[in-house]
């Protein structure tokens, strides 16, 4: 196997982990960059190895694939088959009990927006200081009705390429790697 998906999978340079007692998940940090999103180890989390670089970042996605304010749904499906690319066989690499969290103020935002008006199909999805995948799952419908021609007036869901890279990076990983959302901390 060549190229990027290589790098994840597990190998003896990195084994799967062991899982500690039942119950018990280790935290990582999300962190969604311009040109990478990084999963790193929560400092003090169980012998954690080192972190995960996902070659997917909010500007390089909306430069190539995310286009339009909102993009289409064209774009919007290209850019999740890159996502998706990056983020099935980095799952290999994280211990079985993943917890997600993240700092990133606009995932913060993210979950003001389920919040707000409108978004009675999520209430209850949203909690605190998590942001469940039902709530995701709810702006992502909001985002592709945004792309299929919903206007502006009736959702003010930011759809610029950034910030539907975003949220579609979150969305992906949430889905693939099997998580029930993101903690949000800080």
């Amino acid at each position: 196997m060549t190229g990027y998906a290589s790098q994840l999978l597990p190998s003896a340079n990195h084994p799967p982990r062991a899982i500690g007692p039942a119950g018990e998940r280790d935290r990582w940090l999300l962190q969604i960059n311009a040109q990478s999103t990084l999963v790193l180890p929560e400092p003090g989390s169980m012998d954690a190895p080192g972190g995960l670089t996902l070659p997917v970042g909010t500007e390089q996605l909306a430069a190539r694939w995310l286009r339009g304010n909102p993009p289409t749904l064209l774009q919007i499906e290209q850019a999740i088959e890159v996502i998706e690319d990056a983020v099935m066989p980095a799952r290999a690499r994280l211990p079985a009990a993943l917890q997600l969290a993240t700092r990133d103020p606009h995932a913060h935002a993210l979950r003001t927006l389920t919040t707000g008006p409108g978004a009675a199909e999520a209430a209850g999805a949203v909690a605190g200081d998590w942001l469940g995948i039902a709530a995701v799952e709810q702006l992502f419908d909001r985002l592709a009705a945004r792309a299929a021609g919903r206007p502006a007036a009736h959702d003010a869901l930011p759809v610029d390429g950034a910030s539907a890279a975003r949220l579609l990076i979150l969305r992906e990983l949430l889905h693939h790697w099997g998580l029930p959302g993101v903690a949000l901390i800080g």
